[in-house]
């Protein structure tokens, strides 16, 4: 089977790298986008299995981002990751539920490298028997 393929959206390059690494070490094939213009551009190429989305970002914010994937279809799992407080985090992920989206987990910020590795496995495995 080939990799599964995850796009990282944040606008912290840092931090996008400290994804990046986690996930290749996961065995995915990452793409890291750092606003919506850069996402909706990797996104049309890339066709990712797995969309790790923030929601503060400069341009486009998450929320326009759920709305956005959900327009276009999208059937890639999507966890969002932010440091808002839990009830706007709470709303943009129910938003993407209603909206037809695959909503994975809420991931909050600041995330510890082993949180972030368990929760990425944890996604491989979902993906992986629903490829099969």
């Amino acid at each position: 089977m080939s990799s599964l393929r995850v796009m990282v959206v944040d606008d912290d390059p840092g931090f996008g790298e400290f994804v990046r690494k986690v996930a290749q070490g996961c065995g995915y094939e990452v793409t890291v986008a750092h606003d919506g213009r850069e996402f909706r551009s990797a996104y049309a190429q890339t066709k990712p299995d797995l969309i790790l989305l923030d929601l503060a970002m400069p341009g486009a914010d998450g929320i326009e981002l759920l709305r956005s994937l959900a327009d276009n279809g999208c059937t890639a799992s999507v966890m969002v990751m932010s440091g808002f407080d839990a009830k706007v985090v709470d709303t943009a992920r129910r938003l993407g539920v209603a909206r037809g989206l695959q909503m994975g987990r809420v991931l909050t910020k600041p995330i510890r490298a082993a949180d972030l590795r368990t929760v990425l496995e944890d996604a491989k495995q979902g993906l992986e028997s629903h490829a099969s």
